[in-house]
């Protein structure tokens, strides 16, 4: 990782300096795609140190800025910030590979998904969402299929490529 700290008005001591390198290593475990730099221009004016940060992937920048008490906290809030950029840019890309490679009908075992069960295995429960994502989650199962008591709906409950759980509900259309 290429770390570039300018400072402004004071000078950066090493212990700090290592302090927020660290913050900002961690930072990168949460990248999708490899980091070319981060960049952190931190300013001292009337007892405050300012901290405008910049990180850049190959194709995407993220930018972020704080304030704080201390040059390190400042950096703080800056890395805080850009993990939860880099986090929600990261679920894009995962829904977006989702949604080449077929999604559920792809999980369903194939191009064009044909789902075939006996009646008598198969029970449509009605419940309502909590106890669908109750029942999903006591279940190794990779979706759960139940009509919504709320809404009268069919309902399937499934773990997003995030690892969270969403449900999809079909609509009256």
């Amino acid at each position: 990782m290429n770390l570039e700290i300018k400072t402004r008005h004071f000078q950066l001591w090493d212990e700090v300096r290592e302090r927020i390198e660290a913050q900002f290593e961690k930072v990168e475990r949460f990248s999708p795609r490899p980091v070319s730099a981060i960049r952190l221009q931190i300013v001292h004016e009337n007892n405050v140190f300012h901290c405008d940060g910049l990180l850049v992937l190959k194709s995407q920048e993220f930018r972020a800025e704080n304030s704080g008490a201390e040059p390190d906290l400042a950096s703080q809030g800056v890395a805080e910030n850009l993990q939860r950029q880099l986090e929600k840019f990261k679920g894009k890309i995962s829904a977006k590979q989702q949604r080449e490679a077929g999604g559920l009908g792809r999980a369903l075992g194939g191009e064009e998904p044909t789902i075939h069960f006996a009646a008598e295995d198969f029970v449509l429960r009605d419940m309502d969402t909590l106890a669908a994502r109750d029942a999903f989650t006591d279940s190794d199962a990779p979706f759960l299929v139940f009509r919504n008591v709320d809404t009268g709906r069919i309902g399937v409950v499934y773990r997003r490529g995030d690892g969270e759980l969403g449900i999809m509900e079909a609509s009256n259309g």
